[in-house]
């Protein structure tokens, strides 16, 4: 696996596989952002799903009773062995660099939906992951669902986060942007159509 796909590259793998043990970085589902998802995405049996930094799995598991075809990928092996032990059921996990290209399998424009809750923001090059989803993962109209922690300027660090600008820049190119704020947390919301045809 690269270390490159992380704002500071120091910070590789063996670094999210602690943050994992030690469960500091999680941002937990909040009944405000279930209900929000639920209503962008009422139609979801046998949809399939990607959720692109799963970490340890709480929404990949949420989005799977939910009726959602989903796999979870993270770069974390930690991440993964924690999200699988904590299913009942034979959810797919894949640990996967998403800085480093697509992951292995994937069947090109296959995917309904693609989730990525606190992730973009952690990438060097976040519009490279999105050209990828919006190209080679989403179906023609498939969604992409970003949720990231809202922060000033001079307050961007490596635990993430996006300001008001680079969240205004994520709609480039695609179909259709919705974006609305959440009141339980500092957390923008941003959902992304692919183009059609």
């Amino acid at each position: 696996m690269t270390t490159g796909a992380l704002l500071l590259p120091q910070r590789g793998s063996a670094y999210w596989d602690r943050v994992a043990t030690d469960g500091w970085y999680r941002y937990p589902l909040t009944s405000e952002e279930l209900l929000h998802f639920e209503r962008h995405f009422p139609d979801h049996r046998g949809r399939t799903v990607i959720d692109a930094g799963c970490g340890t799995g709480d929404f990949t598991r949420h989005l799977y009773a939910q009726g959602f075809d989903v796999t979870g990928i993270d770069w974390s092996p930690a991440s993964i062995t924690q999200a699988r032990r904590s299913v009942r059921c034979p959810l797919p996990y894949l640990v996967h660099d998403l800085g480093a290209g697509d992951p292995p399998g994937l069947v090109p424009r296959s995917v309904d939906l693609v989730v990525c809750r606190q992730t973009v923001s952690l990438l060097d090059d976040p519009a490279e992951l999105l050209y990828r989803i919006r190209t080679s993962w989403l179906k023609p109209g498939g969604h992409l669902y970003l949720s990231e922690i809202r922060v000033p300027d001079q307050k961007r660090t490596v635990r993430g986060g996006m300001t008001d600008q680079q969240l205004a820049r994520l709609g480039n190119r695609w179909a259709r942007k919705v974006r609305y704020d959440l009141d339980e947390q500092p957390t923008t919301c941003v959902i992304l159509r692919s183009p059609a045809a």
